[in-house]
C-alpha cells in the first residue's frame, strides 16, 4: 500500500447486505481508499475475503478473529471493531504480527441502559403473560395472583460497575429504586458518587430483587453467574444479561428456573449466536413463559449504528495515514 500516488488502500468491510457504506465513504474524503463490502458467516469466510486488505472494519462480528485468520492477514494494518467487546478478536497475535486493533468504547451507553430497563419493566410488569393472553382474545388480568411489585420498593443489583452500569443506575433511580453493584475496579466512593451501593457479589445476590449483568468477558468472569449463583438469589428476583452471554450458564439458568430457584430473565446475549440471518437460533430459551429475549440488539439506535462506525473508520484511517489510533485495545510492534 502507498499513501503517495500508488494503489488504494483496500479496506474490507463486514455487513455487506445489511449497512451502506454511506458513514464510511464520508470519513475517507480524500484519501484513495478502495471498500469492499462483504459479508462473512464463518472463519473460513474471513480468511478467504481479507488475506490482501489494508485494513478490516468489522461492523457485526458474526464471525471470531481467530489466531488463523489473523495470521492469514498478509497486509493488514489495522482491525477495528464497531462495538465495544473484542474478546473476538485474537489481539495478542494481531500485536505480534504488527496489527491494530481498535473498538469503540464508549458509543452506545444510553441505548444498552435504556434496553436494561427494558427487559426490568418487561419483567416486573408481567408483560409478557399480558401480551400473550390479550392476542389470544383472553381478558384475564389475574390482579389478585399476579407478584407485582412497584419499583420504587424494589433493589437492583449491578454486576460490573462501567459507564453503562452507571447509566443503569441513574435511570433505575429515576424509577425510585435502590441500586447496590459490585465491581472489585470500583470503590465504594465511586459508586456512593453514582447513586449505588458497593456489595460482594454474593450480597449482590442475595440482596436484589433485579441482577443485571453489566461486565466484560474475561477469565475472571466467563461462567460467573452459574448454578450457585441462582440459588443464592431471592425465588422472586429476575436476571438480566446485555452484556456477554458467556457470562451467565444457560444451562444452569434453565434449571433455576424450572426449580423455582428465580422467577425469571431477560436475556440480549447468549452463549452461543447464529452466525447470519439463515442460520436459526437454536436454544431451551426459546419456549418458555417466563424470559424475555432479545437478538444481541441493546445497543442499537440509528445514532449509536453511526457513532460507532464513524469513530471505527476515522481510526483506521489514523492508522493508513501513519498516525496512532485513539482506541487501540493492543500495543502492536510496528516499528
Amino acid at each position: 500500500m502507498s499513501t503517495d500516488g500508488g494503489p488504494p488502500f483496500d479496506v474490507g468491510v463486514t455487513g455487506g447486505r445489511q449497512f451502506d457504506l454511506e458513514v464510511e465513504r464520508r470519513v475517507f474524503e480524500g484519501l484513495d481508499v478502495q471498500l469492499r463490502p462483504v459479508d462473512i458467516e464463518t472463519t473460513d469466510d474471513a480468511i478467504d475475503a481479507f488475506a490482501d486488505v489494508d485494513a478490516i472494519i468489522d461492523r457485526l462480528l458474526t464471525a471470531p478473529y481467530t489466531t488463523a485468520v489473523v495470521e492469514s492477514l498478509a497486509n493488514c494494518a489495522v482491525i477495528a471493531r464497531c462495538g465495544i467487546g473484542v474478546d473476538g478478536i485474537d489481539t495478542e497475535t494481531a500485536a505480534r504480527r504488527g496489527i491494530y486493533v481498535v473498538n469503540v468504547p464508549d458509543y452506545c451507553q444510553d441505548e444498552v441502559a435504556e434496553h436494561t430497563l427494558l427487559l426490568l419493566l418487561a419483567l416486573t410488569r408481567n408483560l409478557l403473560e399480558y401480551d400473550s393472553t390479550l392476542k389470544a382474545g383472553v381478558w384475564e388480568r389475574r390482579v389478585p395472583d399476579a407478584d407485582i411489585h412497584r419499583l420504587s420498593s424494589s433493589t437492583l443489583g449491578l454486576v460490573g460497575f462501567g459507564s453503562i452500569a452507571r447509566a443503569v443506575s441513574r435511570k433505575a433511580q429515576a424509577f425510585g429504586m435502590d441500586v447496590v453493584a459490585t465491581d472489585p475496579y470500583v470503590d465504594e466512593s465511586e459508586m456512593a458518587h453514582h447513586g449505588a451501593s458497593k456489595l460482594t457479589f454474593e450480597r449482590v445476590l442475595k440482596t436484589a430483587d433485579v441482577v443485571s449483568v453489566h461486565a466484560p468477558l474475561t477469565e475472571e468472569t466467563r461462567g460467573l453467574v452459574d448454578a450457585d449463583a441462582f440459588r443464592t438469589m431471592k425465588e422472586t428476583a429476575a436476571l438480566i444479561n446485555v452484556s456477554r452471554g458467556e457470562i451467565v450458564v444457560e444451562d444452569a439458568l434453565i434449571a433455576a428456573l424450572d426449580a423455582g430457584e428465580i422467577a425469571g430473565a431477560g436475556l440480549d446475549v447468549f452463549e452461543t449466536e447464529p452466525s447470519g440471518r439463515r442460520v436459526p437460533f437454536e436454544s431451551a430459551l426459546r419456549d418458555r413463559d417466563d424470559v424475555v429475549l432479545t437478538p444481541h440488539v441493546a445497543w442499537y439506535s440509528r445514532e449509536a449504528d453511526r457513532e460507532r462506525r464513524r469513530k471505527a473508520a476515522r481510526d483506521v484511517r489514523r492508522v493508513l495515514e501513519g498516525t496512532r489510533p485513539e482506541n487501540a485495545v493492543n500495543r502492536p510492534d510496528v516499528s
